[in-house]
């Protein structure tokens, strides 16, 4: 692996020498001409709508993208909520995952234009989008057909998220926002952990190390168990971006800051086999407050007409606080209980990218080169546990009263190489080189206090008994965790694009990926390590057939794969008040075959009515579930021998009405989707998993994690244009979220099911020449966000989860110079 290691880092090294390089980012288009049509307009404005359908009608590729400028005028600030205004996805409440096609978290890549970018989240394979914002990108690309030029751990989609690039006049632009959240504004209830990362999410609390049981060892918390009150909650915004050329050079510059708050009350539970309540807390009041701060820098150096070069670096700083307060029945004390759980986290991503584009004696070639740098922290989670009967404090079980503490570092190096030649009007070849190597390190630790009487507390202020002066009443019990994971993936491609006649082009090709695994982990109960290597080759054809000018037929099939994530694999345990989560070494990679057949009708310019049916067949897919154990445990199995996800898409982007300077336009995607796994038997699971079980409850197929039965996204628009400056847009958008399983139930006992939910948006945009005034009204419905589990015997049902998110209302104020 040393050697693979190496010689990347000396092949990245001489790029910089070399003239026949090519571009990951690019579409692939029909003939060199074309090509160049594209870039010449995409010089203009990438983001707008016209642009973005003309790439999707030339490419022979089916792509998919969401421009920067739509998404204003709809007042999305965010790239996960602008994900989802694509056809056929969702994102999945509480675990910031986003699901395409019925396909989540470990099935999706995300990119920064081309190369990948890592996950904040150790849980999680993709990096939660929300932290990215639309002022400082083009467009979203979502490619949900497979390429060889993408990673082959693709199943749902490749999420390539396009940063912006500056063109035509100087230009400086600051804007402030503020919104309120009507659930959440001055209701006296909002709560903040001591020692969290503060306003601006950027304070870091501590531990004191070494051994707390010792003679005379210091008391170790430094912050207070109490929660806080946080008054009149207004969440916020701040951002300035610029662009200017100088010569050869343009540049562009963004920076922004935003912080909001989030109040509910709701409840969580979970049930054992025949009706054994495990946990029912039916009030749980909640608050939880987040920041974003991002910083990015675009260089763009065009040497001459052949000759391109590419500078981006983006950071952003990130932090949630989450504070929570349970009420209600804990089984495994057998009484009512409070519980009071702050959690709070810290991200800091550096992204570093550096890339050309050049073109040769025919040859058009693409180069680049990055390293991503990534720390995530909770530096002081807390939680207490007390009898709600008479106020005692339980203390019996160290994880009834803890602080938990961890670090994650990421580092990854990464890059390729392309080439593209075009020859005798007829051929089109691409081929290339891409190659990445990723080390990880995480480490938790946790603090129990253990102690045998029960003293009574006040649960608003529990530091009235534990503390330094106090500290001897308490016994420490200490756990530490670690992994390693370093992940070394080598890749070689080629695409072959055949113009059988003008309108018709066939591409074939293929990927072959090498991939070496090498993990290791150690805590109180588990220290192992696993080394593990994969040879993946994957077939690709993509066809389109041009019917005429205006309508375009496509097909395409592949092969790809999933390959299990680093937190899955690590078989430490991950404890939240009602669910506890362990990976599982033995899971193994999936095998995906897709196909797609799609038409669309170009009616015109900006305007696409299209449909889509879509087939998945998965050998061996991942799942997470619940196993048999004596605790609401759950992990990562390859649950079934098979499942297949069906589908059909519609889309339509048309103008309705259209007078004088006005025009009525809207923009719908629906989909419909169908799925089912064969389970694997409870020895079949037991012989991949060195003898761990998941008993299901009964049956033998079931519906895949994820899939909604239906997705729909109607948005109607006004826009009114007096002058070249002065514009209206009024943008009403509705989403249908269907019902989807969110995790198969073991053990006897019922499904989980995340219920059908639908959002309302509204939001008016008035440009007057260089100010521009925006009013938004967000989840104007508040529609519940439940999870539901089932009874085995389908006689009723038990909430897993319950929570409303509140109505929220804002302005937003900017000025461009």
């Amino acid at each position: 692996m040393k050697v693979k290691t190496i010689s990347i880092s000396a092949l990245f090294l001489c790029m910089p020498m070399s003239l026949l390089l090519a571009q990951t980012t690019q579409d692939t288009l029909k003939g060199e001409k074309k090509i160049d049509e594209v870039k010449i307009i995409g010089n203009t404005k990438k983001s707008t709508e016209a642009n973005i359908i003309t790439a999707q009608k030339k490419s022979v590729e089916v792509i998919e993208r969401v421009g920067a400028a739509q998404l204003s005028k709809q007042g999305v600030g965010d790239v996960a909520t602008a994900v989802t205004k694509a056809t056929g996805t969702l994102k999945q409440e509480g675990s910031g995952q986003i699901f395409v096609r019925g396909l989540g978290d470990r099935f999706n890549a995300t990119t920064l234009n081309g190369l990948e970018i890592p996950s904040e989240n150790p849980e999680y394979k993709n990096v939660d989008l929300e932290i990215f914002k639309t002022s400082m990108i083009e467009y979203v690309s979502l490619d949900k057909v497979y390429n060889p030029r993408f990673s082959g751990d693709f199943g749902g989609a490749n999420i390539n998220i396009v940063s912006k690039e500056h063109t035509g006049k100087p230009y400086f632009k600051i804007g402030i926002g503020s919104s309120i959240n009507m659930q959440t504004f001055d209701n006296g209830k909002f709560k903040l952990q001591d020692g969290g990362p503060g306003f601006f999410g950027f304070k870091e609390s501590t531990y004191i190390k070494g051994n707390p049981n010792a003679a005379g060892a210091p008391y170790p918390f430094t912050t207070k168990w109490n929660f806080k009150n946080a008054q009149n909650p207004f969440n916020s915004s701040i951002n300035i971006e610029g662009g200017r050329t100088f010569g050869k050079l343009a540049l562009f510059g963004y920076a922004g800051f935003d912080n909001s708050y989030e109040y509910s009350e709701g409840q969580e539970g979970f049930y054992f086999a025949g009706g054994v309540v495990s946990s029912n807390y039916n009030n749980v009041k909640r608050s939880y407050y987040k920041t974003n701060t991002t910083a990015l820098l675009n260089l763009d150096y065009k040497l001459n007409s052949n000759n391109k070069l590419k500078l981006t670096s983006n950071y952003i700083h990130s932090s949630e606080q989450d504070a929570k307060v349970y009420t209600g029945f804990n089984n495994d004390v057998s009484q009512n209980v409070i519980i009071n759980r702050g959690d709070n986290k810290l991200t800091d991503t550096w992204i570093n990218q550096f890339s050309g584009s050049h073109k040769v004696g025919g040859w058009t070639g693409d180069w680049a080169v990055g390293y991503n740098k990534l720390n995530s922290k909770r530096p002081d989670r807390l939680q207490n546990t007390i009898n709600a009967a008479n106020n005692t404090l339980i203390a019996s079980s160290a994880i009834s009263n803890h602080r938990y503490f961890d670090d994650l570092n990421d580092g990854t190096v990464l890059g390729h190489i392309y080439l593209t030649r075009t020859f005798a009007d007829k051929y089109k070849l691409n081929f290339g080189y891409d190659g990445s190597y990723k080390d990880r390190d995480f480490e938790q630790t946790t603090i129990g206090l253990n102690s045998t009487s029960s003293t009574m507390v006040n649960p608003e202020d529990i530091d009235a008994y534990i503390n330094a002066g106090n500290r001897d009443a308490f016994s420490y019990n200490v756990t530490r965790s670690t992994y390693t994971m370093k992940r070394n993936i080598q890749s070689g491609f080629a695409n072959l694009d055949i113009n059988f006649s003008d309108r018709f082009v066939v591409q074939i090709g293929g990927r072959y990926d090498f991939i070496n695994f090498d993990n290791a982990w150690q805590d109180i109960l588990n220290t192992g390590e696993k080394n593990t290597t994969y040879n993946k080759f994957l077939p690709a054809l993509n066809a389109k057939y041009m019917l005429n000018d205006r309508q375009n037929l496509r097909f395409a099939a592949s092969k790809t794969y999933t390959l299990p994530q680093a937190k899955e694999l690590i078989p430490i345990a991950y404890y939240d008040v009602t669910t506890n989560v362990l990976g599982n070494p033995n899971l193994y990679a999936s095998d995906n075959y897709n196909i797609d057949l799609k038409w669309e009708l170009f009616p015109k310019s900006g305007e696409i009515i299209s449909l889509t049916g879509f087939g998945k067949y998965i050998q061996n897919p991942i799942a997470r579930t619940t196993f048999s154990s004596a605790s609401p445990d759950m992990t990562y199995f390859n649950v079934a021998n098979w499942a297949y996800i069906f589908g059909a898409e519609f889309e339509i982007r048309k103008d309705i009405y259209k007078w004088n300077s006005s025009k009525i336009y809207t923009f719908i995607n629906a989909t419909y989707m169908h799925s089912q796994q064969e389970l694997k038997s409870e020895a079949e699971i037991a012989k991949e998993n060195a003898g761990t079980i998941a008993q299901f409850s009964g049956q033998e197929k079931d519906d895949v994690q994820g899939v909604a039965d239906f997705l729909a996204n109607v948005n109607l628009g006004y826009n009114y244009k007096w002058s070249t400056n002065n514009t209206v847009d009024f943008v009403l958008s509705y989403s249908r979220v269907g019902k989807n399983l969110y995790a198969i139930g073991t053990n006897k006992i019922g499904n989980f099911y995340e219920l059908a939910r639908n959002v309302l948006d509204a939001n008016v945009n008035f440009t007057v020449n260089n100010y521009s005034i925006g009013i938004s009204a967000k989840n104007l419905l508040n529609p519940h966000y439940k999870i539901e589990q089932n009874y085995l015997d389908g006689s009723a049902t038990f909430t897993h989860k319950d929570y409303t998110r509140g109505r929220q209302v804002g302005l937003n104020l900017s000025y461009k110079f």
